[in-house]
């Protein structure tokens, strides 16, 4: 449970501050995904799994930034963040969510981009919850 009221208050945090500074700040995100790593060694839930999960996250995520899609390290950063928060069982979820949110967040503010860190937000939460069911 203390992992994911973490998670919650970080992924808050840093959909606030990218959502109106389109900046997810690395004074912050470093110590989260330490402080994530620590509560799920704690919580006896750290596997190798979870660095699997950020591995594809990576790799799916560089994408946008190779392709210079208004997408930066620091989405690259959180998006490590939930894929260590979810799993690798629940991380292909995620990832689909996270676009298709995305799109959706795009359509409803009438951009052409838009924060990526509050649709990951929602799509960490979701996939979080469909692997509990």
């Amino acid at each position: 449970m203390i992992v994911f009221v973490y998670f919650i208050i970080i992924a808050s945090l840093i959909s606030y501050i990218d959502s109106k500074k389109r900046i997810i700040p690395d004074k912050i995100i470093f110590p989260a995904l330490i402080g994530l790593v620590f509560l799920k060694f704690l919580d006896n839930s750290l596997s190798v799994n979870d660095a699997i999960a950020v591995g594809l996250v990576l790799a799916v995520f560089i994408i946008p930034v190779v392709l210079n899609m208004a997408f930066g390290g620091g989405d690259l950063r959180f998006g490590a963040f939930c894929a260590l928060f979810v799993g690798l069982e629940q991380v292909g979820y995620f990832i689909l969510f996270a676009g298709t949110l995305h799109l959706v967040l795009l359509s409803i503010v009438k951009k052409k981009s838009y924060a990526f860190a509050p649709a990951m937000s929602i799509a960490a939460i979701i996939s979080y919850g469909l692997g509990k069911i």
